[in-house]
């Protein structure tokens, strides 16, 4: 879908853009410049090339970042599944492809040791419960709470600052990473 497209697809896209925190105006089944703007930042916050049309590729990232029941055993990639990036209230799940493309490359910075990830998606419930932040990354599916076996989280921050998460922060049991857009962020709580 492209500028100009037409129809029920296109006001389904523009619906589930609203609902996944892109703003493509209303939904009014015409393929506009809003609409477009809507992609293009959806393609950009997942890590592709925005070029603000709707292709295979970036409805496989939409869908990823609606929440959804995971699918027993779908690989997101290699060593992550679904079920990993789950909301431990609700049990629904929405996975920035960018993220989880993010965490393979810091399992391989450090030497492929597994990442275990114990906190990711978080539905406003939860996350209000665990006293995450109003505007918490984690609410979009952007963010993960991660410890390595072995690697004290300063060094598992430092390796994620090198490979470009835009969040960063450092616990003492844990290290949280995220995709967020519009510049960088760094802590240590």
């Amino acid at each position: 879908m492209q500028i100009g497209t037409k129809g029920a697809n296109v006001k389904k896209l523009q619906q589930q853009l609203a609902a996944a925190g892109f703003n493509p105006g209303p939904a009014d089944a015409l393929f506009g410049a809003l609409t477009r703007r809507a992609v293009a930042q959806l393609q950009r916050s997942c890590g592709l090339k925005p070029d603000g049309s709707a292709g295979p590729q970036t409805l496989a990232a939409l869908e990823l970042l609606l929440p959804h029941r995971p699918r027993p055993g779908h690989r997101l990639s290699p060593h992550f599944t679904e079920t990993e990036f789950a909301c431990r209230c609700c049990g629904l799940v929405r996975a920035n492809p960018r993220l989880v493309h993010l965490l393979e490359q810091l399992r391989e910075q450090l030497g492929n040791k597994p990442v275990v990830v114990s906190s990711a998606y978080r539905c406003a419930a939860h996350n209000r419960a665990v006293g995450g932040a109003r505007q918490s990354q984690h609410l979009l599916g952007n963010a993960a709470d991660i410890a390595v076996t072995g690697v004290a989280p300063r060094e598992v921050a430092a390796a994620a600052e090198k490979i470009s998460f835009a969040g960063v922060g450092r616990y003492a049991g844990f290290t949280h990473v995220d995709v967020r857009l519009g510049g960088k962020a760094r802590w240590v709580g």
